[in-house]
């Protein structure tokens, strides 16, 4: 069988808003927990009134706030054609990780998007007050404060692989169209997703091309494909993504720029280190043990009065499984912190 390219199906588009408030987004769209697309939610930013006029434009409006400070940007050669990902045995990456200025990659993005076979340039996932102290200030977002900084991301035509984040998102095409291609969290175990520790930017990522899917080697996937929704931003639109919602991202043409909002409500700690230290203490465990630890995950933390479990015991004696305070957080770091010490100390 060939390889099949998910966006040759029926891919049905995510839920499309227009004109939302921050009361909107914060007591209807937040609470239902899924992707949907802003429309025009900040066509009205002059960031994104210069992406309309032309690519140095914008490369313009970036530069002249740009504070020269090193960015983490990835360069690809041109036969990686924008996919950012690992190199064949899977050791390492088919790009180069360096720190350039803002300007000098738009200098370079500017001066390659004529060329026949550009390289791969992706440039981002710095706070703009990093590198733009002015731009949030000349461009707000409406549907969160202050205290959530805009990160840009700059680049030419990109594919990046299904991922996911672990905050909230909100994502903002300013110049050039991008694709979000998306999968709910439920679809994890069909998107063959490669090592957590070891991956092109901090999250694990599918190693499934969706452009060239080989279903003999990864069946699964076709059921992750049925539960699929699309996002198509145009300059102005964003997308609304809920933490853990997995994700690949399309980027076309030789100039884009994308600004993007992260943020945890309560999350206390990373969340992919309980993760992996449960993994190294649980997983191997006989079958009847890890069932009976499941069934203790599911009373302390998911199941549906994990909240209320120590509704029997007296306020003062409900300790490390009591409702959250300072108190009780700071009694669940010191009891970690010494049972990690056992761990690592090998006692």
């Amino acid at each position: 069988m060939a390889n099949l390219n998910i966006f040759e199906t029926d891919i049905p588009s995510l839920p499309v808003m227009e004109n939302i408030n921050q009361q909107q987004f914060d007591e209807d769209i937040r609470p239902a927990g899924k992707p949907v697309i802003l429309r025009g939610l900040v066509k009205n930013w002059p960031a994104v009134q210069s992406g309309q006029t032309s690519a140095q434009a914008i490369g313009n409006y970036l530069k002249q706030m740009d504070n020269q400070r090193p960015a983490m940007t990835f360069v690809g050669p041109p036969e990686v054609e924008g996919r950012y990902f690992y190199s064949p045995d899977m050791r390492g990456f088919n790009f180069e990780k360096r720190q350039i200025p803002l300007s000098a990659t738009i200098a370079k993005l500017l001066k390659e998007k004529d060329a026949a076979d550009p390289i791969s340039i992706y440039a981002g996932a710095t706070p703009a007050s990093d590198l733009l102290p002015d731009f949030g200030k000349s461009n707000p977002m409406p549907l969160l404060g202050n205290e959530v900084p805009p990160l840009v991301w700059v680049g030419n035509a990109a594919r990046i692989a299904p991922h996911f984040d672990a905050s909230e998102n909100i994502a903002c095409s300013v110049a050039g169209k991008r694709t979000f291609l998306i999968f709910p969290p439920d679809q994890v175990s069909n998107l063959y997703v490669g090592p957590l520790e070891h991956n092109m930017a901090g999250q694990p990522a599918s190693i499934v091309d969706p452009k060239a899917i080989d279903i003999n080697k990864f069946p699964k996937f076709e059921t992750a494909m049925k539960a699929a929704q699309i996002a198509e931003l145009e300059p102005g639109d964003a997308v609304y993504l809920p933490a853990l919602w997995w994700h690949y991202v399309e980027s076309s043409g030789p100039f884009n720029v994308l600004v993007n909002y992260w943020w945890n409500g309560v999350q206390k700690g990373p969340p992919m280190a309980a993760l992996a230290l449960t993994m190294l203490i649980l997983r191997e465990l006989p079958p009847t043990e890890r069932a009976a630890w499941k069934d203790m995950f599911d009373h302390y933390v998911f199941g549906k009065n994990a909240q209320d479990i120590a509704a029997h015991l007296p306020e003062y004696a409900r300790g490390v499984i009591g409702k959250s305070t300072p108190q009780r957080d700071a009694k669940i770091k010191g009891f970690v912190a010494g049972q990690l010490q056992k761990l690592f100390s090998g006692k």
